[in-house]
Order: C-alpha cells, then structure tokens, then sequence
C-alpha cells in the first residue's frame, strides 16, 4: 500500500462527501446552490473538471482496494 496515495485519497473523498452534501441540503431546502468546489474554482472550470474526476478515481480506488482485500 502506499501512504501517501491512501491519505490524498481519503482527503479527496471527504471533500467530495461534504461538497455533495452541501449540494444535496441547499436543493433540499429550496436555496441557492451550495457547491463549494464550485464556489471556490468557479472561474476555473478545467481545475473544477479535474477535481471532480480525482474524486470519482479515488472512489474507484477505495472500491476496488476493499474488493481486492476481502479475496486475499
């Protein structure tokens, strides 16, 4: 395993949970949208891109790292 690899992982998925929970509660209570990687890179919408795919890679990652540790 590598440490740092898993550690940039785990950042990457705990700033997408709370982004998508930001977003999901602002639509919930009728508010202006909460994205906050948006809010943040809004201007830059290739580094936003690229935010949200490190994201989805990382959950890929945790996915099959769990898989591949429950066959061994």
């Amino acid at each position: 395993m590598n440490k740092a690899l898993d550690m940039i992982t785990l950042w990457l998925l705990i700033i997408g949970g709370l982004n998508w929970g930001l977003v999901g509660l602002g639509w919930w209570l009728g508010s202006a949208d909460w994205n906050v990687v948006h809010m943040i890179l809004g201007n830059w919408m290739m580094v936003e891109g690229l935010v949200y795919i490190l994201v989805g890679l990382s959950g890929v990652y945790v996915a099959w790292m769990s898989v591949s540790k429950k066959s061994m």
